[in-house]
Parts: structure tokens; C-alpha cells; sequence
């Protein structure tokens, strides 16, 4: 699987071939009190592999302008949420996984941080990252799970 700094690199290429906002990677790990700020995307890499991003919601719309080559006050919602499942996709895309690649286990879905929080306190965790961009917060972890089953019962 992942070698400990093959996450934040990965995350740290796709997001820099994207966005014009550098990603550097935090001396701190996720404070628990700003998983309810964060927005949530989780992705099933493989049978028993999920990753979850938290990402700030500015970081997002400066993501998509940057995506989109606008202004970040012409954007919806949805273009923001768009550029940052997208993000997600192409994160996951890079990592290994212990199935062929042309196997796409699950597609990035965005969750609600409730629901991320159960996640996080019930899954395994292989590798995280806390990355700052700008002054917004930027949470990447891969985790293991028993099967992708037990994630979905907790959605």
C-alpha cells in the first residue's frame, strides 16, 4: 500500500496541477472541532481501502476558479463541489491499490461531517495528512476497513 509521505505527495501534485494556491503539508494534525467546518468527500479505493478528504470551502471555490479559469464570484455551488470531487478522483486515481486500476471500486461522493466523524473514530487509520493552502485547511487519510459494507452501514 502507501509509503508514509506517497500520500501528501500525491495530494500535493494533483492539487498543485489545479489550483494556482500552494499546498504545504502541516506540522499538526485535524483538530476534532474543525471536522464540522470542513466539507467531506470519501471514496471506497478498493474492497477494504477508503479515503476521506476535508477540505475548507474556500479552499474549494478558489480550487474551481482556478479549475474553471473564472472568478471565484461567478461560481455555484456545484462547480465548487464539482472541482473538488474531481480533485478527489484524480487523487485516488494515483494511489495504489490492491485491485487493477481499471477497477473503479466506487465513485468520490461528498458526506456530511457527522457521518465523517463516526468514520474516523471507527475506521483504521493507514496515512493522513494535514496540509494547509492558504489559510484554509486541506485533510487527506487513507483508511482500512473490513469490508466496504461496514462503511456503508454507517452512512
Amino acid at each position: 500500500m502507501q509509503q508514509p509521505n506517497q500520500l501528501f505527495d500525491i495530494s500535493k501534485a494533483v492539487w498543485q496541477s489545479f489550483s494556482s494556491e500552494p499546498l504545504v503539508a502541516a506540522c499538526y494534525s485535524l483538530e476534532i472541532n474543525r471536522i464540522v467546518s470542513l466539507q467531506w468527500i470519501y471514496c471506497h479505493l478498493s474492497a477494504d481501502h477508503v479515503v476521506l478528504l476535508g477540505i475548507d470551502c474556500i479552499a474549494g471555490y478558489q480550487l474551481a476558479a482556478d479549475m474553471l479559469s473564472t472568478k471565484i464570484e461567478t461560481l455555484s455551488e456545484s462547480d465548487e463541489q464539482d472541482a473538488i470531487i474531481e480533485l478527489m478522483n484524480c487523487i485516488c486515481g494515483q494511489l495504489d491499490r490492491d485491485h487493477p486500476a481499471d477497477e473503479c471500486f466506487d465513485l468520490p461522493q461528498l458526506k456530511e461531517p457527522l457521518e465523517i466523524k463516526g468514520m474516523l473514530n471507527s475506521l483504521k487509520r493507514i496515512s493522513e495528512v494535514t496540509a494547509k493552502t492558504g489559510d484554509s485547511y486541506f485533510y487527506i487519510a487513507l483508511f482500512e476497513s473490513d469490508s466496504v459494507e461496514d462503511v456503508g452501514d454507517m452512512e
